[in-house]
């Protein structure tokens, strides 16, 4: 028996009041929270560029791929799939993590940043959305092709009007 008690609590031995257990445990709970929340910004924010900008073929689009600034090993983060349907796996091995930035390369304004995946599953080539309208890397859609450059074919931009 430790202090006495037939029991023992989830709450340290010396801490004798309930309301201060739960306060340690609020406390505890609010941490890891502001920890996770602020690493869901630096995972990205602190990323960095991974090789050189691709440039599609008929210049309307640029893709830069970033490795994510990961505090911890790489196992202790899901890793999803591509596809939607397929569950996320926890504690995977990871081949090469990364994410992708699809700019508008006649401008520079970025056009879409995509989740975090295992690059491995790109493997297949750029595909700058001659069919779909949509940017991908191998299984990994990036993001959407803008109104004047379907496909990466760009088209006359209309005359702002006055």
């Amino acid at each position: 028996m430790y202090g006495g008690s037939a029991h023992r609590t989830w709450c340290a031995p010396k801490m004798k009041s309930p309301s201060t257990c739960t306060a340690y445990l609020a406390a505890y709970i609010a941490i890891a929270l502001s920890l996770w929340t602020a690493s869901q910004w630096w995972e990205k924010g602190l990323a960095e560029r991974s090789g050189d900008p691709i440039v599609s073929p008929d210049g309307c689009y640029r893709l830069e791929t970033f490795k994510p600034f990961w505090v911890l090993p790489n196992m202790f983060h899901r890793k999803p799939h591509p596809d939607e349907d397929v569950p996320p796996k926890w504690f995977p091995l990871w081949g090469y993590p990364g994410f992708y930035r699809l700019y508008d390369n006649r401008n520079g304004e970025l056009i879409s940043e995509n989740k975090i995946y295992d690059l491995e599953t790109a493997g297949w080539g750029i595909d700058w959305g001659e069919e779909s309208g949509f940017v991908y890397a191998g299984m990994i859609l990036i993001g959407p092709n803008v109104p004047d450059c379907m496909g990466d074919r760009p088209t006359a931009r209309a005359a702002p009007q006055e």
